[in-house]
Formats: structure tokens, sequence, C-alpha cells
């Protein structure tokens, strides 16, 4: 494959992820109902900024702060990044650091938190649409990252 088409390959993987990684801040990643004898109470559908400002009401500030750096801060800064990077044709050393920090098992990380925090016999959860699309955004930046980190300089 020419260093050209994995460039074109790049951009377009690199497109998808952000459209997917902004599909999943928008739309809910978990909902919550309130079920008592097996009757709906309440509803609730939580996204990613609804999650993180659940924990800092809670004043549970340093789970509100890790979810807020690893699965926004980090891989906003991570398409900026590569955007860099396919235009440059070169890897910086912050990328090297970065790519250590893949979102999604942190995202589960996070899931997980919120869900043990929340759940309990009255307070069911379930995964959203959201979540789906965040784990699309991390397939296709992996699958983005190692399509450029071969790509040749010209």
């Amino acid at each position: 494959m020419t260093s050209k088409m994995k460039k074109v390959l790049g951009i377009m993987f690199l497109t998808l992820s952000i459209l997917f990684f902004g599909l999943g801040v928008h739309f809910p990643l978990l909902s919550t109902k309130t079920r008592i004898l097996g009757i709906n109470w309440s509803y609730e559908a939580l996204n990613l900024f609804d999650s993180i400002s659940f924990f800092f009401k809670s004043k549970e500030y340093l789970l509100a702060t890790i979810i807020l750096v690893f699965t926004f801060i980090i891989p906003a800064s991570k398409y900026i990044e590569l955007i860099f990077r396919l235009i440059q044709n070169k890897v910086g050393t912050i990328s090297q650091h970065l790519d250590k920090w893949n979102m999604l098992d942190v995202f589960l990380v996070a899931l997980l938190l919120l869900n043990f925090k929340m759940n309990s016999n009255i307070i069911v959860m379930e995964l959203r649409i959201g979540t789906t699309f965040i784990s699309l955004a991390v397939i296709f930046r992996i699958i983005t990252i190692s399509i450029i980190s071969n790509i040749k300089k010209n």
C-alpha cells in the first residue's frame, strides 16, 4: 500500500473515529430506572458529562477528575495530535506517550465505577448507544494509529 493511500485511509478512519466520539459524548452512555415491585418509577439517561457532574455533586472529586481526564481530555488531545501527525507525516514525543492511554479500558472502568456507585436492587442500569459509539471511536482511532504509524515521508 502506498503512502498516499495510507494517508487517505488514515484520514477516513480518523474522521470516523472523531464522529463516533462526538456521538458517544452526545448520546446517553447508560440509563437508570428506579423499579419497585416491578413498577418503573423514574428513568434517567446519562451521558459522559452527566456522569462527571454526578461524581462532582457527590463530592467524589478524584473519580470525577479521572473520568474527565481519561475519557474526554486525553482522547480530545489525542485527536488533535493525530490530525497534526497526518498533516506533518511525523510522530511526536507526545504521541508516543498518549498512545499508551487508550480510552476504552479507562472508559469501561469509569462505567463500572458509576454502576457500582449507583446500582442497587431498586436502581437498574443499562448501557445505551453512547457506549457503542465510544467503543467504535476507540476501535477506529486504534486502526488510524496503526495505519499512519507506517506512513513514510515522501
